[in-house]
């Protein structure tokens, strides 16, 4: 007669057998090729993905950000990030350097979603005219920057299967260093801090901080949905030395400062 197993024994073999799938389960995420990760990644929309060397723990790629007929390509290095598992979902600590973006950010994704948290990215402004038609009217230059404190998030829902408009929801902050304008003046107009809130198809914005020629105040928002809009109110102060182009801004006010109010589609 064959001996039979204690219930402590039981509990053994079967704690080792778990622990030997988890173990197997872990090896093969490490040794997995980076390819898979197109595979697991929605390759529609403006938004694709291409993996270059590496495996799924570690390994670098290219992400391509096609909007208004071009494409731009960055490339990118990634780590596994465990944290996200904890919210289901797949999760990888990003990051890039080139001489037009720099930076890392922490990305996951899961359910169609993509979520950034502790983002410090830093990009050439002159980029922009590449990612919509209409930056290009402005020919920007400068330095542009997203930044997102330890409790912040930004949810983004990318536009696929025939929709075109993002779903956003949470913060992030925009910095702004320097910026010019050469389609209007091409001088520097300073820089600027504005905090970003999505809520679905909007995004609200508010200056926080600004200081140079153009110093400005006030609040807005942009509807990323049909019909597209962009709103903005408040106000505009300019320095002695300001280019006379940007006088023009605005319906003067007692105090010096300058009325704006905009309300355009885009």
């Amino acid at each position: 007669m064959s001996a039979k197993l204690t219930p402590l024994k039981t509990l053994k073999n079967r704690v080792w057998w778990w622990l030997a799938l988890f173990a197997l389960a872990i090896s093969t995420l490490a040794l997995a090729p980076a390819a898979l990760i197109e595979w697991a990644l929605p390759q529609e929309g403006s938004v694709k993905f291409a993996a270059d060397s590496g495996t799924l723990w570690h390994g670098r790629g290219r992400v391509a950000l096609g909007v208004a007929g071009q494409t731009l390509i960055v490339p990118v290095a990634w780590s596994f990030d465990p944290q996200a598992l904890w919210r289901f979902r797949v999760g990888y600590t990003l990051s890039t350097a080139s001489p037009h973006v720099n930076g890392t950010s922490r990305v996951a994704y899961g359910f169609g979603e993509l979520t950034l948290t502790e983002t410090a990215l830093d990009a050439d402004a002159g980029l922009l005219p590449r990612l919509h038609a209409a930056a290009s009217l402005l020919s920007p230059s400068g330095r542009v920057a997203l930044n997102q404190t330890a409790e912040e998030r930004l949810s983004l829902r990318l536009p696929s299967g025939g929709k075109q408009d993002w779903q956003v929801d949470g913060r992030i902050t925009l910095n702004t260093q320097q910026l010019a304008l050469g389609g209007v003046v091409n001088a520097a107009i300073g820089s600027h801090r504005a905090a970003l809130r999505g809520s679905g198809s909007q995004v609200d914005v508010s200056i926080s901080e600004s200081r140079g020629a153009l110093k400005l105040e006030g609040a807005g928002h942009v509807t990323l949905s049909a019909p597209r809009r962009v709103v903005f109110a408040g106000f505009a102060t300019l320095t002695s030395d300001a280019p006379n182009v940007l006088k023009q801004l605005g319906t003067a006010m007692p105090d010096g400062r300058q009325r704006i109010d905009i309300n355009s589609a885009w």
